[in-house]
């Protein structure tokens, strides 16, 4: 995945521009609808996918595969509970950049630079705030 800076006329390309390139800009939006986020230009080279008969993942690998698997089920399940989502949700606004007074959460990953990650997709902060949870178990 690369960053691109395109020419101040074009302010973002989404979708394919030729074989094999794929362009996209992200929008992250609140559970009402509204734009919180925008992420940067990105494009992509779509290459061969990895053969997994050939080359399964093994070791950490494996593990965080399957941690990952976990925690979805888990989210999935928290999501669907309507007391369950009302906590996450209160818990995701909290975080939030746009929300006055917000502090990152204190389970959220912490960054090279030294300040803990704040999320803009409701569904990816459930869902990594489970996985640090079964990290720590």
């Amino acid at each position: 995945m690369a960053r691109e800076k395109l020419t101040p006329g074009i302010e973002e390309v989404n979708g394919a521009t030729s074989p094999g390139h794929i362009h996209r800009v992200k929008r992250f939006r609140n559970a009402r609808g509204r734009i919180i986020g925008v992420g940067v230009q990105e494009t992509y080279d779509v290459l061969h996918p990895r053969n997994y008969k050939l080359k399964p993942a093994l070791g950490a690998e494996k593990a965080n595969q399957t941690l990952f698997s976990q925690a979805s089920a888990l989210m999935e399940k928290a999501l669907n509970d309507p007391r369950l989502n009302e906590y996450w949700q209160k818990r995701f606004e909290a975080q939030l950049t746009c929300t006055r007074g917000s502090k990152p959460d204190p389970f959220a990953v912490t960054l090279p630079n030294g300040t803990k990650k704040r999320y803009k997709r409701f569904d990816a902060f459930v869902r990594t705030m489970i996985m640090q949870e079964l990290k720590s178990k």
